[in-house]
């Protein structure tokens, strides 16, 4: 009692903290039994010892967006994504935060079962996410979804490595009939960004027993362009220079969202062998791909414009091919499958057995075209496959629960237990020969398909890890008011050795209107193959001119002579209490306080400068060259996260205007690096990971169902914020972002029984955040806007949507 009450009463005070929220769509689904957090089969939303948030496939359809993450994005108040441009890879799999913790740090499960990660390992991105390898969530379609729970609470004692910030299940329609098809057509206000949306959902019958039920869905997405004429081809024109008659690239440089293209399958299935076993199997497979711009190369200031002899005589200049400056094209093609099948039965006993293996892989394959492989002179090819990155996971699985009645308890205990098995598999395939190939004229230009060299086969290599988890937990109703959980899991991992984590939980009703919930926790997330072993050299700029960044392998040659040592498994402890009350006139209110201390967080190193004695002393950096730049992986820094959520709901009885559903949420979240090492990260990264995200967040909700009508009005909070700009002595120099509200609209008509029609707008004031400072120096490459808006920089989006249910 003294843990819970003291834990719920730490909530109270924010001088030290900060809050976070983050709600359900209405206080209808405080109902809802959930499975996420709990192995008792009786657990709702308002009696979990834990805040776990559900939505419905009506809160994920009245969305604008047309991908997955940025439908969370709208509902869940700490979820963050950013919009990522010339950024490699985080352009293609834009990594999501929750609580301003990296994807990695969240464990998500489809129907319970945990879901692979993506291959793609975040090299850039941004300050909270740079680093990091989590799933894609963007593979699971909106319509496949019968329920999402968040879990904002850390749960690694009972599900494993990852769940250091929260856990999200999605729970897939499982319906043997009817369906419907839903068509969005929408396109921001600036006239581009038009984008196509068709999802149909059907269940079928499996026999007299069973289902099948299919969620399909195809998206085409038009790019954004929100830049500006680049400096360096200002000043070619001002100069008088004749680029010829092909002229300048138009844009010269995009900076926006890409080009999408993508299809999704999702199935699931089951049959009941009798009233008390059945069979499952799920499973999906989805293909992407996105058309990203590389950096601007002028015709005369960088490499384009040296002249160099050709071995076959005379001279030669790329300029000469190239005469108005060229950018390269960076294709991401995404092939994602998993399968999930299992057996669950209760026997008569009580004992519930779930047995279920499962399998995952996700692969990204690079291409680029409208570039070269300079060194190879005027052989070179103009477009590249540059190699893939593969994601393999197979699980084994054996869950028990066992309700046991003891008659001094005032309900069943629930003892649970298990086992699981798990091996995953990185794997990096080498480019073609000529997208990584050093020239004869490799003293002059720089080597390998410009942009991004390809993958060597030094880099390509399988790189296997398994590790093996046993658990146990229970879970009762102590006395009538009060009740308490312990789970605790040892795991062992075939490269970190074991480790066992542990959860306290207890919620205890104090009168009819107030309940106070809390628990204590500790976390382990293991690195991953792919931080341990990626490999990648891109082409940066900084004042206009092209560097080459190369991030290598902790245990490669490069790495080591700059520093690095074996990465060591982050560890975290987790606090949390809360309050809920059932308020008069039915208004649920939760405030729920969170202190996250994660240990030994992975990272991007600080970038080290390579001088001409360093290529002396380690050949192999002849691929960046002299002024190139080198990072790696690294257990840079301790953080602290401290938060408070708190989400209010209220439904209104309008008689014969209909139903007021109104909900209110409010989320501030603190970050802060309590230790870090100077020599691996930079005063620059430690501003970015504490300010580069909002601390304030909060949404107002309402829907009115009037007769035939349903309308949505959404307001939504961001607080002021700051991008670090690297320039930096005893302090950073930085740009502060004014605070914004974000309105958006939706209107609905149900035409027919089973046809409705919606309008709607997401940022329908079409608010942008404030340009980037001309003396930061981005504007020289055409940048208007920072990648680190938490709204985005495309201003207003208008939509249409049909929605056909049979």
């Amino acid at each position: 009692m003294t843990l819970l009450a003291g834990t719920a009463l730490a909530s109270i005070p924010l001088s030290s903290g900060a809050w976070a929220a983050t709600a359900p769509a209405d206080a209808d689904n405080l109902g809802e039994i959930i499975v996420t957090g709990t192995r008792r089969i009786d657990r709702s939303v308002a009696d979990s010892p834990s805040p776990v948030d559900v939505f419905t496939p009506e809160d994920l359809e009245r969305q604008a967006g047309s991908d997955t993450q940025d439908l969370i994005r709208t509902l869940v108040p700490s979820f963050n994504v950013g919009h990522f441009s010339s950024d490699d890879g985080s352009g293609i799999v834009r990594p999501p935060t929750l609580r301003g913790l990296p994807p990695d740090e969240t464990l998500v499960l489809i129907n319970g079962k945990r879901f692979h990660r993506s291959a793609l390992v975040q090299i850039a991105g941004d300050a909270q996410t740079s680093g990091s390898q989590g799933a894609d969530l963007n593979q699971i379609p909106a319509i496949a979804i019968k329920q999402l729970e968040v879990l904002r609470d850390g749960a690694s004692a009972q599900y494993g490595s990852d769940a250091i910030a929260g856990v999200m299940n999605f729970t897939l329609k499982d319906a043997a009939d009817g369906g419907s098809v839903i068509v969005q057509w929408g396109q921001d206000y600036a006239g581009d960004g038009a984008t196509g949306h068709i999802q149909v959902n059907s269940g079928l019958p499996l026999g007299d027993r069973g289902f099948v039920n299919i969620s399909a869905e195809y998206q085409k997405n038009d790019p954004t362009d929100r830049g500006v004429e680049r400096s360096d081809v200002t000043d070619l024109k001002a100069s008088g220079y004749n680029p010829g008659p092909k002229g300048y690239p138009t844009p010269n440089q995009r900076w926006g969202d890409n080009a999408v293209e993508a299809e999704r399958l999702f199935i699931n299935s089951g049959i009941d062998l009798t009233d008390n076993s059945k069979i499952y199997l799920f499973g999906n497979f989805g293909h992407s791909n996105e058309k990203e711009s590389f950096y601007y190369r002028d015709p005369v200031s960088s490499w384009l414009g040296t002249t160099f002899p050709l071995t076959s005589g005379g001279n030669f200049s790329w300029a000469s091919v190239y005469p108005g400056g060229y950018h390269p094209w960076f294709y991401g093609d995404i092939l994602d499958s998993s399968i999930t099948g299992g057996y669950k039965t209760t026997l008569k006993s009580g004992l519930i057995i779930d047995a279920s293996a499962s399998y995952g892989r996700d692969e990204v394959r690079y291409n680029l075209t409208n570039t070269v492989n300079p060194s190879l002179g005027p052989s070179s090819p103009t477009q590249f496959y540059v190699g893939t990155q593969t994601q393999e996971e197979t699980d084994l699985n054996l869950d028990l629960t066992y309700p046991v009645h003891i008659d001094w308890l005032a309900s069943p205990l629930t003892l649970a237990g298990g086992a699981e098995y798990r091996r995953e598999t990185y794997t990096i395939t080498p480019g073609d020969a000529a997208s990584y190939t050093s020239g004869a004229y490799a003293a002059y230009v720089p080597v390998g398909s410009n942009g991004m060299p390809g993958f060597t086969p030094t880099d390509a290599g399988q790189f296997p890890r398994s590790n093996y988890a046993f658990y146990a937990d229970a879970e009762a109703d102590v006395i009538k008011d009060l009740s308490l959980g312990f789970a605790l899991r040892y795991e062992d991992f075939s490269d970190f050795g074991n480790t066992t984590n542990w959860k306290v939980t207890g919620r205890y009703q104090l009168t009819d209107w107030l309940a106070v919930r809390s628990s204590v926790n500790t976390g382990f997330r293991a690195p991953t193959p792919g931080q341990e072993n990626v490999s990648k050299v891109t082409t940066i700029f900084q004042n206009g001119n092209p560097v080459e960044q190369g991030t290598y392998p902790v245990g490669s040659a490069i790495a080591r002579y700059y520093g690095a040592q074996a990465l060591k498994p982050e560890t975290s402890f987790n606090i949390a209490g809360g309050l809920v009350f059932d308020l008069p006139y039915k208004v649920n209110l939760t405030v729920d306080y969170y202190n996250i201390k994660v240990e030994d967080r992975i990272g991007i190193t600080s970038t080290y400068s390579v001088t001409a004695a360093d290529i002396v002393a380690q050949p192999a950096l002849a691929a960046v060259g002299v002024g190139g730049q080198v990072n790696y992986f690294a257990n840079g820094f301790d953080t602290r996260t401290q938060g408070v959520d708190i989400v209010a709901n209220k439904t209104f009885d309008l008689d014969t205007a209909g139903e007021l559903h109104a909900t209110a949420a409010m989320n501030i979240n603190h970050t802060v690096v309590t230790k870090y090492n100077p020599t691996v990260i930079g005063l620059g990264q430690v501003q970015d990971l504490q300010n580069e995200s909002p601390h304030y967040r909060a949404t107002l909700t309402g829907v009115w169902d009037i007769g035939k009508f349903s309308i949505l009005g959404r307001a939504s909070y961001f607080g002021a914020w700051e991008d670090n700009v690297s320039i930096c002595g005893t302090t950073c120099l930085g740009q502060n972002f004014d605070p914004a509200w974000i309105f958006d609209a939706e209107v609905s008509y149900k035409v027919l029984d089973d046809l409705t029609a919606s309008i709607g707008g997401q940022n329908v004031g079409d608010k942008y955040p404030a340009k980037i400072r001309p003396e930061f120096g981005t504007y020289g490459v055409g940048q208007q806007y920072s990648f680190s808006s938490p709204y985005g920089y495309d201003g207003g989006y208008y939509y249409v949507r049909l929605k056909y249910d049979f």
